[in-house]
C-alpha cells in the first residue's frame, strides 16, 4: 500500500482492506458496550452494503470466465464505494483520535494520524437536497453530501444551515441564498419544514450549507431547489 494514501490503490488490495475495514467495525461496535459507540448504525450498513456489492462484482471480475461488463461493473462499483469507504474512515477514525487509536487504524492495514497540527478551515462539502411535499404547508427535505452520497452529518460539521424564502406569484427564486431571510440549523435525515399559513400554493426556494462544529465556517452552498408548497 502507498504511504501516501491509506486506501489500497489495487483491486485485489482494496477488496481485501475492505473486508477487514467491516469486519474490524461490526467487531467494535456490538455488544452492550461496543468499544466504539460513536459510529451510527446506519453509516455501518451502508459501507457493509457497498462492499458486499463490489466483492461480488470484484469475485466475476477476477474469475477465469470474466468478461468486458464484468471488469466494468467491478469498476463502477468502485467509484460509488470508494468516496463514501474515504468519508467513512476520516469520519469515524481520523478525526476520532479519543475512541480510535492508531494501533487499530494500523489493524485495518490504515496509515496511523499525521502528527503535524493542522487548522481546519470550512467544511470541504455540500449538501444536496431533495423535496418531498407532505402535509398542508409543509415540506419534508431529504438530503445527502454531495461528495459521497452519506446521508449522515460529517463528523468535522454541527449540521447544515438551510435557508428559504416564500416567493410571490412573478418573483424569480434569489441567486443568493444568504439573501433568502430564513435559516435553520438541520441535523435530522429527513427534517420536515413548516410554513405559516396563508404560503400555501406558494413556490419555496431552499438552499443548504454545512457549518463546521469547531468555530462556526460555512462551507459551499448547494444547488438552490424550488417547489410548490401544498
Amino acid at each position: 500500500m502507498s504511504d501516501h494514501d491509506y486506501i489500497d490503490h489495487t483491486y485485489v488490495g482494496f477488496d481485501a482492506q475492505s473486508a477487514l475495514i467491516v469486519k474490524v467495525v461490526k467487531e467494535n461496535t456490538s455488544g452492550s458496550t461496543p468499544l466504539w459507540p460513536h459510529i451510527q448504525a446506519e453509516a455501518i450498513t451502508e459501507i457493509e452494503t457497498l462492499y458486499t456489492d463490489f466483492h461480488v462484482k470484484h469475485v466475476a471480475a477476477e474469475a477465469p470466465t470474466h468478461n468486458k461488463i464484468d471488469v466494468e461493473e467491478r469498476s463502477a462499483a468502485r467509484k460509488h464505494f470508494e468516496p463514501v469507504l474515504r468519508n467513512f474512515c476520516q469520519r469515524f477514525f481520523y478525526d476520532a483520535p479519543s475512541i480510535v487509536t492508531d494501533a487499530q487504524l494500523e489493524s485495518m492495514n490504515l496509515r496511523i494520524r499525521d502528527k503535524t497540527r493542522t487548522t481546519h478551515g470550512k467544511p470541504q462539502w455540500r449538501v444536496v437536497i431533495e423535496i418531498e411535499p407532505s402535509k398542508t404547508r409543509t415540506h419534508t427535505i431529504r438530503w445527502r453530501v454531495a461528495e459521497t452520497g452519506s446521508k449522515a452529518i460529517p463528523l468535522d460539521c454541527n449540521g447544515w444551515v438551510l435557508a428559504y424564502k416564500a416567493l410571490s406569484a412573478d418573483e424569480p427564486a434569489p441567486t443568493d441564498p444568504e439573501d433568502f431571510g430564513h435559516s435553520q440549523l438541520v441535523t435530522r435525515n429527513p427534517f420536515v419544514v413548516e410554513h405559516k399559513p396563508g404560503d400555501e400554493g406558494k413556490r419555496i426556494a431552499y438552499c443548504g450549507v454545512f457549518q463546521s462544529s469547531s468555530r462556526g465556517l460555512k462551507g459551499d452552498w448547494g444547488e438552490i431547489v424550488v417547489a410548490v408548497l401544498p
